[in-house]
């Protein structure tokens, strides 16, 4: 028989002593690790976790600080391989957006694993991850009002889609759109939280959800609407017949005029990532490296976690899908 065992992430996610009871009702060991290297538990419940380390039955893992978040987490896997027979199979449980890679680095090192992706219970954090963007942008982002159409759409459907296929078939037929379109829509709504995703089992997050589709896209001004609206019917026509380069041209001088307020890191990013065209990395390694070479006095780790967060590029565990999004922020 499998044995099966927890290994716990407690970054944004502080557990409680009930928590760690009821997982030890089914799992052997709890492994414990914090790339930040610290945790708060309650006072009263210290003796009880002390009796759990003291059995074996709760490990804490070394997780020095290092500047790669990757690199880190190659410490936990490193110590997996060593103190887990290989036939173990480890259940992940983490509330950080980069738990992904971390299930992708123990699968590639041959180790049965599963990602059970939990909400962040900071709440300052979780309050900046469901932050929605402003009417104005979403209406200068023909991506961003596909979005909003198929959230409407999913208001009158009597059954959601609770995979990432069924997903993708979804918003193909509400939206009609082509794969490639398809899978950036995807993409998005990940990105956005509007979808939480466990493995290829996703979930709506319900809260997230209503404000998308109670966000009414006429409070802008009427000469902004009608200006932004006449340009993406312009560009919804023109999207059809271009590749994707043209379309990424046509949404760099729909922007022309805020360039100001874009981030200069991010504009250079975009040139030197279109300039690639079908040569951009696939992997997310592959990017990282391409972004150290580009931009050696910046914090790469900080860029790449900027733009997965911003929707600019999506990682869905084997490759990375650029959105159109890149070059509208």
């Amino acid at each position: 028989m499998q044995s099966k065992v927890v290994l716990f992430d407690l970054e944004n996610n502080p557990p409680k002593a009930q928590l760690f009871r009821e997982v030890l009702e089914h799992y052997s060991t709890i492994y414990l690790f914090n790339c930040a290297g610290t945790f708060d538990y309650a006072l009263e419940d210290l003796t009880e976790m002390a009796s759990w380390i003291t059995s074996g039955q709760i490990i804490i893992l070394e997780t020095p600080k290092i500047s790669h978040k990757e690199f880190e987490y190659a410490m936990v896997v490193g110590q997996l391989l060593a103190l887990l027979d290989s036939s173990t199979h480890i259940e992940i449980i983490s509330a950080s957006a980069s738990a992904e890679m971390l299930l992708l680095m123990l699968q590639e090192s041959d180790i049965s694993s599963h990602l059970i992706q939990v909400e962040s219970t900071t709440s300052g954090k979780v309050a900046a991850k469901f932050k929605i963007p402003e009417i104005e942008k979403i209406i200068q982002s023909t991506d961003l009002q596909r979005v909003k159409l198929y959230c409407d759409a999913l208001s009158k459907m009597s059954g959601k889609p609770n995979t990432i296929e069924k997903l993708k078939n979804s918003v193909a037929n509400v939206l009609q759109l082509k794969d490639s379109d398809v899978q950036n829509i995807v993409g998005m709504l990940i990105n956005l939280k509007i979808v939480k995703k466990y493995d290829a089992q996703i979930e709506f997050r319900k809260k997230v959800l209503k404000q998308w589709q109670q966000l009414d896209l006429n409070q802008t001004t009427p000469d902004i609407h009608n200006e932004t609206l006449s340009i993406h019917h312009r560009l919804n026509i023109q999207m059809q017949n271009l590749d994707e380069n043209d379309v990424i041209e046509e949404h760099v001088t729909v922007v022309d005029k805020n360039f100001a307020q874009i981030d200069p890191i991010q504009i250079e990013v975009a040139k030197k990532l279109r300039s690639l065209k079908s040569e951009k990395p696939k992997d997310i390694y592959a990017l990282r490296d391409l972004l150290e070479k580009m931009f050696p006095e910046s914090d790469v780790r900080l860029l790449l976690k900027e733009l997965l967060e911003k929707g600019y590029i999506y990682w869905n565990g084997h490759e990375i899908l650029y959105s159109h999004e890149m070059f509208l922020n």
